[in-house]
């Protein structure tokens, strides 16, 4: 007999064209906070992932183009996600501070 598995609604985080070094603090904050992170290199990719995925949280550089940051706020927006926008300055302490607030408030917010 077959069965579908009940879906486990389950905290997630998306990473979207972050350096190798802050990727790998924010894996590690994440994890530690109890979100799967799915991480993508460039945004074409991760605007036809996102409703797919449909992360509570997106995090993502302050250097990206304008155009690029547009298209993916507004498919944030309309997924319900939260976004987080990182500097590539942030000191470690600044860092693992604004993801532990924007995770809290992430999986506050009605979807």
């Amino acid at each position: 007999m077959s069965q579908t598995l009940p879906r486990m609604d389950v905290a997630t985080a998306m990473l979207i064209a972050l350096d190798d070094r802050l990727a790998g603090t924010c894996v590690t904050l994440l994890d530690d906070a109890g979100f799967r992170v799915i991480r993508v290199k460039h945004v074409a990719p991760a605007l036809e992932r996102l409703p797919v995925a449909m992360p509570q949280l997106v995090l993502f550089p302050a250097t990206l183009v304008a155009a690029e940051e547009e298209m993916l706020t507004d498919r944030c927006v309309a997924i319900g996600a939260e976004l987080l926008k990182l500097a590539p300055n942030l000191d470690a302490r600044a860092l693992a501070a604004l993801i532990a607030s924007s995770a809290h408030s992430a999986l506050e917010r009605p979807r």
